[in-house]
């Protein structure tokens, strides 16, 4: 009798037994490769996915900046571009100006080197040349171009050039232009020729 009740105890507990299961919670158990992949990448700490968010805003950032310098550089280089051709334009004009009032002098001057040829009238040769130089130097004034008066000042080596030095007659004369060898001329603030002069210096 105390066989039977220890086999059906024995298969009670066998019963309870086969009932019981075993829930295993780690994420990796019971899942294929795939759904793993898709479970680590949820398991990225927050610090890591912020850095790397951070990360491709400041390189779309970069790569915006780097299109607007190019963009921004070939719009100043048009606009050099366009200033330079303005300025050439400009400068043409001006150049088409003077020479259009320089022409007529050399037509004067070719015609008085025809009438030498043809002429022993020296009195009239010099009183057409007399006129072509005072025409040649109102159109050089008339353009900004002046001669450098330099007689009677002191020497300034900006604007002179001492080609001779002569004694001087007092103390006051030391260093003062007594004589002007060749003219100089000046354009507005830029010298364009100096004048050359003869120096007194005291002994």
């Amino acid at each position: 009798m105390a066989d039977v009740e220890k086999e059906k105890e024995e298969e009670n507990e066998n019963q309870e037994a086969s009932n019981f299961t075993v829930n295993d919670k780690r994420h990796w158990v019971n899942e294929d490769d795939s759904d793993g992949d898709v479970e680590m990448e949820e398991q990225v700490p927050s610090y890591v996915k912020k850095l790397k968010d951070e990360a491709e805003e400041k390189d779309k950032r970069l790569r915006e900046y780097i299109a607007a310098y190019k963009a921004k550089s070939a719009e100043t280089e048009e606009i050099r571009q366009r200033l330079q051709r303005e300025n050439e334009g400009k400068l043409d004009q001006a150049k088409a100006k003077l020479f259009s009032q320089l022409v007529p002098i050399l037509d004067n001057l070719k015609r008085a080197s025809g009438s030498a040829k043809n002429s022993d009238d020296f009195a009239s040769l010099k009183q057409g040349l007399d006129m072509t130089i005072g025409q040649f130097s109102k159109e050089l004034e008339g353009n900004g171009v002046e001669p450098i008066k330099a007689v009677g000042r002191k020497f300034n080596p900006s604007t002179d050039e001492a080609c001779m030095t002569v004694p001087a007659e007092n103390p006051e004369q030391d260093n003062v232009v007594i004589e002007e060898l060749e003219p100089g001329y000046m354009f507005k603030d830029k010298l364009l020729k100096p004048v050359k002069v003869k120096v007194a210096k005291a002994g």
